[in-house]
């Protein structure tokens, strides 16, 4: 029998299809990403290589088999995830490593249309049942409702959380959001075998995710409706009524307890049981990252009870306070009108918030993705109790204002919107919700997102020789046992047997038993360049032979004779050639230096160049290099870590007119650095200068020089300019200063002096840096200049030659946040401490000083993950 036609509904809607365009949007650019971040070779071993590995061979009925630590083992050593296994099949259709990356956005992304289907389904039931099956009733309410439900499910792809899971390679944990969601619409609309299959997918994901299931089980009961056995009637009718709901009943308690018995052996039995293998214990390893609170799930229970005040002080640090901000925010805190929903995802949301592993409450891995669709959810149900409650006070009728005494048309207006409220004010109500939700969600995505505009983007750079490793990778045969680097390990880890580099060889004394090794000496090998060198020495010395080599890539195979590697192998270290031909009697000349950044860990590499002269063959010499603070603290020094060009490429073998490149090894730096090059005997030479700015990215900052009594421009510092009176002549200062400091932090200022004929520095003369808040002098640094002159200072034409300085001034950790703060700088004679006259100036400036500001004091910033997870980042975190 047919639907009548007052029940029908269009089967989509266009407001669907503006969903769908959002979710192939979705896919495209954040499969692009990660595609990009494969390509480039910023994905490991750990944990993308060993994940593949077991998918692979999972695919090949080896179940979640892999190699991990050099001996075929299983990956339940870690995890219980079945659901690698039931997504292994997507290998047989495409068999890439990139067929996962891509798994996991789409699962992700589809999660939308199921929450977009659950709002709409929340905020319908301000009409009562009956009006449901009434087309009169519900098209002019979808009217309403699907923009709200449509921006709720924009802000579940807006969430940071979600593009930062899909951009960390590859993990189960994100596999479960669009089952969860799933799950609940299939608890809403009544459909109880689609509850079950997905509540079941969901404990297969891993082995916390039975937990989650377990809660679905429950709320799948919560959710029958049993209110009848509260109503006075007969026992008869009472029993008919029982057993239509008997199946709900009777599924939701089987699905419920199956997943805690699920849960139990997973984490008690089948993990501990594997685990001994690699970590000689029988739990596991994941339980030791609770601190204080104990590091077996007993101790951890008993810790809520013995010590709720550690419970409660951890639970409330700030930084984990911003956690759950963080998870609430795109949703416009709509979540906390539902918290049932959010107790659902109590086992989770504790073990995130209360680790001692910052990765794990810091949202920016894959462990808060299955949280999402619980806050998606409780915004949907907090929307629509919202929704009912101001549809109370919107349900006024037909209007009668034509009856009231004259009044102007402001207050007639005014009535016929509350006399007319269902029609007039509801869909403003309407339109105020859909905007709220979506300012929210677009608040959170520009302050964490991952994609294009947000302040977490973060491109890889694809460069020719990210492109060169296909051609390596194809010369391999498939079933070949391979040892490969870190970042080269998920290039090759469609097989049954693959060891990072340097396991899978005996000859090394390590296990496993490779016969084919793809080495990267470029990138990540988690290995000191030395010993990969020497390690590559050693197989050559053996019965290891090449088979090809290029740009820092170096293939080898067991039982080969060619021993020599191949020249082009070397080509990492050759620059582009010299435009210009060096002088007869030139050795090294300078070509530049480059810095290449990964912004989302702060790390960075700085990649300097030569050219070689005719002369250098007759004396060779290793140029030296030093990353300098504006303190003048080496931060490093290559003749104490050699980058990998300067090991395989030796001075000795550089020929006149080529470029020679020495890239150091990622390293975290300051706010602010300098590169110092020794290309001959003498000194240590300024070459480029760096500043990491306020969004976490690295640029070259100009030369300092002052042209024409212009000072540089400079669009996020403070500026002054001033001219002392010395003797004969004036002496011009320009200083530069960032616009705001923390308490504790370090102050860096930078100074550059010019005079008609300043070559030198006059010998009799100081200069006095003050800090001032509120009229006292807070921190100083007093005394002669020390220069860092740059090594292509201008000396002729119409630019004054400028002498430049940095000063380092420590803020003391007692200044007052909110009170700004003015500097004070001057020239004095050290042995009579008189001051010189400030002539002019155009700052503020009193008759001796020139004073820059006011800066603004700021509180200091949270760590953000990069601090918290490697410390030496800290000094660069972005507030800083």
């Amino acid at each position: 029998m047919s639907t009548p036609p007052a029940t029908r509904h269009p089967s989509i809607d266009r407001y669907q299809i503006l969903l769908l365009l959002a979710i192939i949007f979705y896919i495209i650019i954040f499969t692009g990403l990660a595609f990009d971040q494969h390509l480039g070779m910023r994905t490991h071993k750990a944990d993308l290589g060993q994940i593949d590995q077991a998918v692979w061979n999972s695919s090949r009925g080896r179940f979640v088999e892999m190699t991990d630590n050099g001996f075929v083992a299983t990956r339940m050593t870690d995890h219980v995830e079945p659901i690698l296994a039931l997504v292994s099949p997507l290998l047989w259709l495409w068999n890439d490593v990139r067929a996962l990356l891509l798994l996991q956005v789409i699962f992700v992304a589809i999660g939308a249309w199921p929450l977009y289907a659950i709002a709409l389904l929340r905020l319908d039931k301000i009409l009562s049942p009956r009006e449901r099956t009434q087309i009169w009733q519900m098209e002019p309410l979808r009217q309403m409702t699907r923009p709200m439900a449509l921006a709720l499910a924009i802000a579940y792809l807006l969430a940071p959380q979600l593009q930062s899971a899909v951009l960390s390679e590859f993990h189960a944990a994100p596999l479960a959001v669009p089952l969860i969601l799933w799950a609940f619409w299939a608890i809403e609309t009544g459909r109880l075998w689609h509850f079950v299959l997905a509540t079941l997918l969901v404990a297969a994901v891993k082995e916390e995710m039975a937990l989650m299931a377990a809660g679905l089980g429950a709320w799948q009961l919560w959710r029958l409706d049993l209110r009848f056995l509260l109503v006075q009637d007969t026992l008869q009718n009472k029993l008919q009524q029982l057993k239509a709901q008997r199946l709900g009943l009777l599924l939701g308690t089987l699905v419920t307890l199956a997943t805690l018995v699920w849960f139990y052996l997973a984490t008690f039995v089948i993990v501990p049981a594997h685990a001994v293998q690699v970590y000689d214990s029988a739990e596991s390893v994941y339980f030791g990252r609770y601190g204080a609170l104990g590091d077996s799930p007993a101790d951890i229970l008993k810790s809520f009870f013995t010590q709720p005040g550690r419970v409660w002080q951890l639970a409330t640090e700030p930084v984990r306070v911003r956690y759950l901000w963080g998870l609430l925010a795109p949703f416009g805190l709509l979540s906390l009108l539902a918290p049932e929903i959010l107790l659902l995802s109590l086992p989770l949301l504790l073990a995130n918030l209360l680790s001692a592993y910052p990765a794990q409450y810091y949202g920016e891995f894959h462990y808060s993705a299955p949280l999402v669709p619980y806050f998606a959810i409780s915004a949907a149900y907090g929307l629509g109790r919202l929704w009912r409650v101001l549809g109370r006070y919107t349900a006024g009728g037909s209007a009668s204002y034509q009856h009231m005494a004259a009044a102007s048309i402001g207050t007639m207006t005014l009535a016929s919107l509350f006399t007319n409220a269902r029609t007039a004010l509801r869909p403003l109500i309407a339109w105020t919700c859909t905007l709220w939700i979506l300012l929210w969600g677009t608040q959170a995505y520009l302050e964490a997102g991952r994609g294009p505009l947000a302040a977490r983007y973060d491109p890889t750079p694809i460069t020719a020789h990210h492109r060169r490793l296909a051609h390596f990778v194809a010369q391999i045969p498939p079933d070949a046992a391979v040892t490969a680097t870190a970042a080269v390990h998920p290039h090759v880890s469609h097989r049954r047997y693959v060891y990072q580099f340097p396991l899978g060889l005996p000859e090394l004394g390590e296990p496993g038993q490779a016969d084919w090794a793809l080495l990267d000496v470029t990138t990540n090998t988690d290995m000191a360049p030395g010993d990969v060198k020497g390690a590559i020495a050693t197989l050559l010395a053996g019965e290891w032979g090449v088979v090809d080599g290029e740009d820092g890539f170096l293939l080898l195979r067991r039982g080969l004779t060619t021993k020599q590697i191949p020249d082009t192998f070397y080509n990492f270290a050759r620059g582009a050639p010299s435009p210009t031909v060096p002088p007869i009697d030139a050795t090294l000349i300078f070509a530049g230096a480059q810095a290449i950044d990964w912004p989302r860990w702060r790390q960075t590499s700085v990649n300097a160049c030569w050219t070689v002269g005719p002369a250098f063959a007759a004396a060779p010499f290793t140029p030296q290099l030093e990353l300098v603070t504006p303190a003048g603290e080496v931060r490093y020094a290559m003749s104490a870590a050699a980058p990998p060009a300067l090991l395989w490429v030796p001075p000795a073998q550089w020929q006149a007119g080529e470029t020679i490149c020495l890239q150091t090894l990622p390293m975290s730096l300051p706010t602010q650095w300098g590169v110092r090059v020794t290309s001959e005997e003498g000194e240590p030479t300024l070459v480029s200068l760096f500043e990491r700015n306020r969004e976490g990215q690295v640029h070259p900052l100009v030369a300092t020089a002052i042209a024409q009594n212009q000072s540089a421009p400079r669009e996020t510092q403070l500026t002054a300019r001033g001219n002392f009176l010395l003797q004969d002549q004036s002496l011009t200062l320009t200083l530069w200063s960032p616009p705001s400091i923390t308490p504790g932090a370090t102050l860096y200022l930078e100074l550059a002096w010019s005079g008609n004929t300043l070559i030198d520095w006059p010998p009799n003369l100081a200069a006095f840096v003050h800090v001032r808040q509120a009229g006292a002098t807070v921190t100083q640094a007093d005394g002669p200049p020390r220069f860092f002159q740059m090594a292509a200072a201008p000396t002729s034409g119409e630019i004054t030659p400028a002498l430049t300085e940095w000063r380092a001034l420590e803020i003391p950790s007692t200044a007052v946040v909110g009170m700004p703060i003015t500097l004070a700088v001057g020239l004095y004679e050290p042995a009579s401490g008189a001051r010189l006259p400030l002539q002019q100036a155009t700052a503020q400036g009193s008759d001796n000083e020139l004073l820059l500001g006011p800066l603004t004091v700021e509180a200091e910033p949270l760590p953000d993950q990069s601090c918290a997870l490697i410390p030496a980042t800290c000094a660069s975190q972005p507030g800083q």
